[in-house]
């Protein structure tokens, strides 16, 4: 019985695994995805040329070399794996996984939540503002969510794709609703960083357009909260 049951550990684990990589299978651009059951899967998806100075075994190295690190000072080895690190052709994809969301947060040191909406409002998560839905209309998360049986929410302020086990109901902010269950959190605010000022300098503008794109490959304006569920 032992034997069995530490055998049906392990399908568990490896059914978890493959459903996060066939949700991130032919993602184009930095996305996460988390599972039932609070893992969190991300893919990390960067342009590459023959410019840049690295090759695919350094990459690796560095990364697990990162991970060991931060695994190590955590004194938990599960907390972040490493799955997938390959450079093909002009394109960077690097495969991990997250044994929460708290791991996800601390390896990132950047906010992140996932649970229930009881969980999130337990947080402290303030859902009394106007989201948006599908469709781009203003609604509130109590209309969004009724006769939803699972609720789930998930809190990013980074700039990349969230894609999503269930149909997603509304986001907050300025992110946009891309498919049935995809979202893309910097969405409108991406194109809303680099509008200026009519009446500014064009060297004002383009020094205001440098920064708000470096804020933006390191974090969002705010953090947004993605509602789906079914």
């Amino acid at each position: 019985m032992k034997k069995a049951g530490q055998l049906l550990a392990v399908l568990t684990a490896a059914s978890v695994l493959l459903s996060g990589c066939e949700k991130l299978k032919d993602v184009t651009t930095t996305s996460v995805y988390v599972s039932k059951n609070g893992v969190v899967t991300e893919a990390i998806v960067e342009d590459y040329s023959k410019d840049d100075d690295y090759t695919e075994d350094e990459l690796k190295v560095f990364v697990e070399d990162d991970i060991k690190k931060f695994t190590e000072e955590r004194g938990d080895a599960d907390s972040v794996k490493l799955e997938k690190c390959q450079i093909k052709e002009d394109k960077v994809e690097i495969r991990m996984e997250y044994g929460d969301y708290q791991s996800y947060a601390d390896y990132h040191g950047a906010e992140f939540f996932a649970g229930t909406l009881d969980e999130a409002e337990e947080a402290g998560y303030d859902f009394s503002a106007s989201f948006v839905d599908s469709k781009g209309n203003e609604v509130s998360v109590e209309d969004a969510v009724k006769g939803v049986k699972h609720v789930r929410v998930i809190v990013c302020e980074e700039p990349l794709e969230i894609v999503t086990e269930d149909p997603v109901l509304c986001v907050s902010g300025t992110a946009v609703i891309k498919g049935k269950n995809t979202v893309d959190t910097a969405g409108e605010w991406t194109t809303k960083s680099t509008e200026s000022d009519s009446a500014s300098s064009s060297e004002q503008t383009k020094t205001e357009e440098t920064e708000q794109e470096y804020e933006q490959d390191v974090l969002l304006a705010s953090p947004v909260i993605v509602v789906y569920g079914k």
